[in-house]
């Protein structure tokens, strides 16, 4: 689903120029405020599954699968294509400047009062999920600052096997693990595969425990 405009142009304006805690203070980019005021516009039965696609459209990037998702919406609910896709980019822009500023729901609201003063409903839409979707955004924002700067560990899987024999010697009956571990680089996803003795997994298990025990105690997540 490709609108055919976009909060970034500078051919429409919304009521007047705000100055907005999600931007640190500064004035509003041309048409957020009347690509949010479509939300009003959207069925009811929309409004209510507003954050089911808002979710997705909030990733660094739109896939493929977010922009089949908005379709499949908008024939579900009989959603202009352009104006819901000026109402998701208005969304996405406000509450991932806000993500990043790590600004509380209140100075949101004040942003969506600001740029539609005479629609409350766009704050309470917005709002309904903000708190969930910054906590998500404020991870992958950790993430990303991570993976600059070297090999940040996002997933594992493991498997369990038993070394019988080799030409080394016979009847070893040895468990040994198997870790893929997934990581970013650069923006980049690898994985590497280790074989794991038991003592070196009883190993793995104390530091993982001195980890957590630390940032517990310093109040870390």
């Amino acid at each position: 689903m490709n609108g055919s405009s976009s909060t970034d142009e500078s051919t429409r304006s919304g009521p007047g120029r705000a100055s907005l805690h999600c931007l640190g203070g500064g004035d509003v980019p041309p048409g957020v405020a009347g690509d949010l005021g479509l939300l009003p516009r959207l069925p009811v039965e929309a409004q209510q599954k507003l954050w089911t696609v808002l979710v997705p459209a909030l990733a660094d990037r739109m896939t493929k699968q977010t922009e089949e998702l908005l379709d499949m919406f908008c024939a579900a609910y009989r959603v202009d294509e352009d104006e819901l896709g000026r109402a998701v980019k208005a969304c996405r822009f406000v509450i991932r400047e806000a993500a990043k500023r790590d600004l509380p729901a209140s100075a949101v609201a004040q942003d969506l009062e600001r740029l539609c003063p005479d629609t409350p409903l766009v704050r309470d839409l917005v709002l309904a999920g903000y708190e969930q979707a910054k906590a998500q955004l404020r991870h992958e924002i950790v993430k990303a600052a991570v993976a600059e700067h070297g090999k940040l560990l996002v997933g594992l899987r493991w498997r369990l096997d038993t070394v019988e024999a080799s030409e080394r010697g016979a009847h070893l009956q040895m468990p040994l693990a198997l870790l893929t571990l997934h990581y970013l680089e650069g923006g980049e996803r690898s994985q590497v595969t280790l074989q794991v003795l038991p003592d070196m997994m009883s190993e793995l298990k104390a530091a993982c425990g001195h980890v957590l025990d630390d940032s517990a105690r310093s109040g870390r997540p």
